[in-house]
């Protein structure tokens, strides 16, 4: 399989009347690490990676990640590597912890905010006065973000392919709800024992494991890109 093959299947999987197609990519070590132990992100991915990571950025519409790499990573959350379209970013962010100073507000097209009913309302200000826009959602029982609510809010609004792109515990959440249609991962060859790509998914030793399936894999240099639909 190759790149073009993976691009093509996303091309040709139907969109869900509900919520956008939903792409979940991230990087790791051979042994499943995202990042230092204590949470430091460690640049992972080889320039053919990185190339097809900023290459599934502009296929999507939109861009989602949590609080806490944005807290982490300060991410840019844009198409580069000569890139024509730019999509839009959104931020998971339960208590509106986002920064005014983040990165992510001088994109080109202001981040949407995903969060709680009840926003705080001097941080919001301080963020739409920097071109966020600030959605209002309702709470799980868990006290998180509702991501069923927030799919339907991002459908509505023209977002038809979404990718997520972490951390762990967004990656985790989409997963565990059954919400990922795709799921793609670049393998470094590197071992480094850190921060796992995952929270634990299943609620006991006896439950049966996520597999991907179909599955595909090609070569990305040294990396490997490992693709499929995620089977709970």
């Amino acid at each position: 399989m190759s790149t073009a093959s993976f691009f093509q299947a996303l091309a040709q999987s139907p969109i869900p009347p509900d919520r956008p197609l939903v792409i979940q990519t991230w990087a790791q070590t051979l042994d499943g690490s995202v990042a230092w132990p204590d949470g430091t992100p460690l640049l992972i991915s080889n320039p053919e990676s990185m190339r097809f990571t900023h290459q599934l950025r502009a296929f999507c519409d939109g861009i989602l990640v949590g609080i806490g790499a944005v807290l982490t990573d300060d991410p840019q959350l844009t198409a580069r590597y000569g890139a024509q379209r730019q999509p839009q970013p959104l931020i998971l962010d339960t208590h509106l912890r986002l920064p005014p100073h983040a990165r992510v507000l001088q994109h080109r097209r202001p981040p949407w905010v995903l969060t709680g009913p009840q926003p705080h309302p001097r941080r919001a200000q301080a963020l739409r006065e920097q071109g966020a826009h600030i959605v209002p959602l309702p709470l799980t029982a868990e006290g998180r973000v509702d991501l069923a609510a927030g799919l339907r809010f991002l459908r509505t609004r023209g977002i038809r392919t979404l990718m997520v792109e972490g951390g762990p515990t967004v990656h985790t959440a989409f997963l565990r709800a059954g919400f990922s249609d795709w799921l793609a991962m670049t393998l470094s060859p590197r071992l480094l024992g850190g921060l796992p790509a995952l929270r634990p998914l299943v609620p006991s030793l006896h439950a049966s494991l996520p597999v991907l399936d179909p599955r595909h894999w090609t070569d990305l240099g040294t990396d490997l890109l490992l693709w499929g639909t995620p089977r709970l």
